[in-house]
Formats: structure tokens, C-alpha cells, sequence
């Protein structure tokens, strides 16, 4: 976060909103995939998990409506807490 301005965060969101993830291609239904397998020993004999509902959907409807900033402060307060000395996934320093 720290190479990117506050403003370029927000664009970097909203293009995210519009088009869907940033990064390499379709990861979203690897995932997916991954969730299908983690969850399929846990259900009932004769069902199967569904894609669809493992796939993030990155439609603008699906979600509720926040304004950049707003999503810039969710993520800035994710990261307050993980940087906490308390974080219990947290070993050693970070470089600063």
C-alpha cells in the first residue's frame, strides 16, 4: 500500500468494481474450485458443492454501494490490525 497514493488506491478499486479482479487471469475460480474440494467430504450423502457459489461475483449489483473512500478505510483498518504487536498471526517485524 505504501507505493500507491490514496488516490490511485481508489481508481485501482473502482476499475476492480467495473472489471472484475486485478491480477492473473480467472484465479477467482481456482478458488472456487478449491472451496468446492475443501467443502465436498462435509455434505450429505448424494450432493455435490455448486461453483457458483463458491465464484466471488464482482457484479456492481451484487454488493452494496461504498464510496472509495470508504473501502480505503476498511482496508487501511485490516491493516492497522494486523500490524498490532498483538496480531497473533504476526512473526517478528515487519521491514519497515
Amino acid at each position: 500500500m505504501a507505493r500507491f497514493t490514496e488516490e490511485e488506491l481508489i481508481h485501482l478499486i473502482a476499475y476492480q468494481n467495473l472489471y472484475g479482479p486485478i491480477g492473473p487471469q480467472r484465479l477467482d475460480v481456482v478458488a472456487a474450485r478449491l472451496g468446492m474440494d475443501v467443502a465436498a467430504p462435509h455434505m450429505k450423502k448424494g450432493q455435490r458443492p455448486k461453483l457458483k457459489d463458491h465464484l466471488i461475483r464482482w457484479s456492481q449489483a451484487a454488493r452494496p454501494r461504498r464510496t472509495g473512500h470508504e473501502l480505503l478505510a476498511a482496508v487501511r483498518g485490516i491493516q492497522d490490525r494486523y500490524d498490532a504487536p498483538e496480531h497473533p498471526g504476526r512473526r517478528g517485524r515487519r521491514p519497515t
